[in-house]
């Protein structure tokens, strides 16, 4: 059963003889009524405080939950993520490595076609060089066939090439000589023939 303050101050003794003085049982009573309105007054203000941290309490717990779930995802974002951004870059890596190969690849090929390249130019220089000296040997032959045929004695044939050490004037009279037997070779093949063949 509760006893309020109320009660306290209400209660009623009977009197008796030689029993307490009323005045200061009341006197008594009204300062344990006081003293107890005072206690429950602190126990109400103390349960409120309670039960304001109470659900301060139950708050943050429910934010510590919310921030600790936060953070799992956070972490566990930031996880993904990084396998993700390793994934990623090693699929770069990759791909620039075999991208790397490919051109070395190709500019090995390249290389070695340039090498044939030079090669084969090479060989059709060494050809041509054959070729060309052959040609000019021939023409060299034929040259000194020719200045042969323009003198009738063997022995006033000098060969070209014998002739380098020659000065300007007589290698002209040389040339002129040689233009005048031209033309006079010229005029007996020019000569009309007679009618018995003559």
């Amino acid at each position: 059963m509760k006893i309020s303050p109320l009660d306290i101050k209400k209660q009623e003794f009977a009197v008796k003889f030689r029993g307490y003085s009323p005045d200061e049982v009341h006197a008594y009573l009204d300062m344990i009524s006081s003293e107890l309105e005072e206690a429950l007054r602190k126990n109400l203000e103390l349960e409120q405080k309670v039960s304001s941290q109470q659900e301060r309490l139950t708050s943050y717990t429910r934010m510590e939950t919310v921030l600790h779930e936060t953070l799992v995802t956070t972490q566990k974002a930031a996880e993904d993520t990084k396998a993700s951004a390793e994934r990623k870059s090693e699929a770069i890596i990759a791909e620039a490595n075999l991208a790397a190969q490919r051109i070395a690849n190709e500019t090995n090929e390249r290389l070695v076609k340039i090498q044939k390249e030079i090669v084969d130019l090479t060989n059709q220089k060494e050809t041509m060089i054959v070729s060309f000296r052959s040609l000019l040997e021939t023409q060299l032959a034929l040259l000194e066939s020719m200045e042969k045929r323009q003198y009738k004695n063997a022995e006033e044939y000098t060969p070209v090439k014998k002739r380098s050490d020659l000065s300007d004037d007589e290698l002209e009279a040389i040339v002129d000589e040689f233009e005048r037997k031209l033309a006079a070779d010229k005029k007996t093949d020019a000569r009309p023939r007679s009618d018995n063949g003559r």
